[in-house]
């Protein structure tokens, strides 16, 4: 499966970057000699700063990730006409990765400004959460040079080389959220555990888990899931989240660091399962097995990004170390496939408990497997990587 194009980018509040971290556009290529060439004027629009041949974007958020990095720039550019006809370039995105591009907002209407040629200096750490770039240079696309020419009436506006790129930016977490100023005790305000490490490799091909011959029957259960904060975040600056299937919403809340009220967990309607005792310590479910299906569906969704993503039918896999929740997942409209989301790290549950025929995981911290290269967040977090925890609690016949 595709890995998604520019996840977890948490945008927070601008004030929260530093203030060397920067964007800067050298313009000395053809195309943007052209511009000038014609009296276009090329003008930062503040907080972008410079002049014409030179702008500087502060960055607003970014992703530093193992296959692909995202910076999000604030302030705008605009061109503007001898015969008073203007432009604005706004929301400009750089995307490195597969597909390198930086795009922008062009008469209201995401399109790709330039394309990023290959070459310049590419240095990004995801685990210190730093990216430095250096003189990579841009290519004006076709469709920009159409565009701005059609709306500044020039003459001649030719898909060409542009000008240069250099970015350095700091603070990013190890996820590629930019790292949290809120007091620590707030920082994990939907209050799920931090896992110990990644977890076991997913086999491939993943195998459907089996009932033991001695097994009891699950008759009822609840299956929550709380998505880790920065990613609903991100999302929260698209379309959003919604559910299908019989899958619900939490009500939303208004976290700390957070401009608006947001849906953080999210229950599936339970299908079917098993438990097994082991009988090593009767007094304790920590050793126990047990397998729970659930129905419905979360789908997230950034179309201005590219992300369209739906999980669907959760496999809660207990089994001590090997603990694991496997979800349906599906980019774009595309065939599901079955995928280890997250190993769950049992021993830092907030809570694993019984009574009688009831048993309850409470707060299962969820953890970026190893060894996911063909997984959904492959290059974007790092093995270990906290992403929410799971609650379920069931009863057995």
């Amino acid at each position: 499966m595709a890995a998604l194009a520019a996840v977890v980018a948490a945008l927070v509040p601008s004030a929260a970057r530093g203030a060397g971290d920067t964007t800067t556009l050298k313009l000395d290529g053809p195309a943007a000699k052209s511009l000038r060439d014609q009296g276009v004027r090329i003008v930062p629009l503040k907080p972008a700063s410079g002049g014409p041949r030179q702008i500087v974007l502060p960055v607003a958020a970014g992703l530093a990730g193992a296959t692909t990095t995202l910076l999000r720039q604030r302030g705008a550019i605009s061109l503007q006409a001898p015969g008073g006809k203007a432009l604005r370039l706004a929301k400009l995105r750089l995307v490195l990765g597969k597909d390198s591009r930086l795009t922008a907002k062009l008469g209201g209407a995401d399109v790709d400004l330039f394309r990023v040629l290959q070459g310049g200096r590419r240095d990004v750490d995801p685990v210190a959460g730093s990216v430095a770039l250096g003189r990579l240079r841009l290519k004006l696309t076709a469709t920009a040079a159409r565009q701005i020419g059609e709306r500044l009436a020039l003459e001649r506006l030719r898909p060409r080389r542009f000008g240069t790129l250099s970015a350095t930016v700091s603070g990013l977490d190890a996820a590629g959220a930019p790292a949290a100023k809120t007091p620590a005790a707030q920082q994990q305000s939907t209050a799920c555990p931090l896992p110990s490490g990644a977890g076991p490799t997913p086999e491939e091909p993943l195998p459907v888990a089996t009932r033991p011959p001695s097994a009891t029957d699950i008759t009822a259960a609840t299956i929550d899931w709380q998505v880790r904060e920065s990613f609903i975040r991100y999302i929260g600056s698209g379309e959003g989240t919604s559910v299908s299937g019989g899958a619900t919403a939490d009500p939303p809340v208004l976290l700390p660091g957070a401009s608006a009220a947001l849906s953080y967990g999210f229950g599936f309607p339970f299908a079917g399962g098993s438990w097994h005792d082991s009988g090593a310590n009767p007094a304790s479910p920590a050793d126990d097995t047990a397998l729970l299906r659930g129905g419905g569906a979360v789908r997230f969704l950034y179309s201005g990004h590219g992300i369209d993503l739906t999980t669907a039918e959760p496999e809660i896999e207990i089994a001590g170390a090997n603990s694991r929740a496997i979800f349906a997942i599906a980019e774009s409209g595309g065939a599901p496939e079955r995928q280890v989301l997250v190993n769950l790290d049992l021993s830092r549950a907030a809570a694993v408990k019984s009574s009688g025929n009831a048993f309850t995981y409470e707060r299962v911290p969820g953890a970026i497997p190893s060894g996911t290269a063909a997984s959904t967040f492959a290059g974007f977090y790092a093995p270990g990587t906290d992403f929410g925890c799971v609650t379920v609690s069931f009863a057995t016949g």
